[in-house]
């Protein structure tokens, strides 16, 4: 098997695991930064999408920061992953940024696919930079903790 997934630090309050290029950290006590390298093929996000799963399954929500900004291409594999998988997460907030134009249409798609499968426990925010994605995430964190929980596109 390809994807490696291995745990590089655990300080208490942040998880860091790879998956060949890429990584995914978790950031206590709610906030998962993803972060795509290179061509993303099904194994890989697959994998970090079954990791997700689990570390999310106790959480009454996430937060979700995805920095596409060295991503390649995304493989129909992996994009059908990404987008059919929504149903077993908690209510969420995806917050996105960085990426070519191509990405961040590709990116757009996915949403508006996931959603289509059912995936409505979300909000998705595209964002011009990590600054504004981490403030709209803090934003939604608040509304979130206060019960309401998210029902549109």
């Amino acid at each position: 098997m390809r994807v490696k997934s291995c745990i590089l630090t655990w300080s208490g309050m942040e998880t860091r695991a790879t998956f060949g290029l890429s990584e995914m950290i978790f950031e206590a006590p709610d906030t998962f930064v993803v972060k795509p390298r290179g061509d993303f093929d099904g194994e890989i996000a697959s994998a970090m999408i079954e990791h997700l799963i689990v570390l999310a399954q106790d959480l009454p929500f996430v937060l979700l920061l995805m920095d596409l900004t060295s991503l390649g291409a995304i493989t129909p594999a992996a994009r059908h992953a990404l987008t059919s998988n929504g149903h077993r997460l908690p209510p969420r907030a995806l917050a996105i940024h960085g990426g070519s134009f191509t990405v961040r249409v590709m990116s757009q798609m996915m949403a508006r696919a996931s959603w289509l499968r059912g995936s409505r426990n979300r909000w998705v925010w595209h964002s011009p930079n990590e600054a504004a994605a981490r403030a709209w995430l803090d934003e939604k964190r608040r509304v979130l903790a206060a019960g309401v929980r998210p029902t549109e596109r």
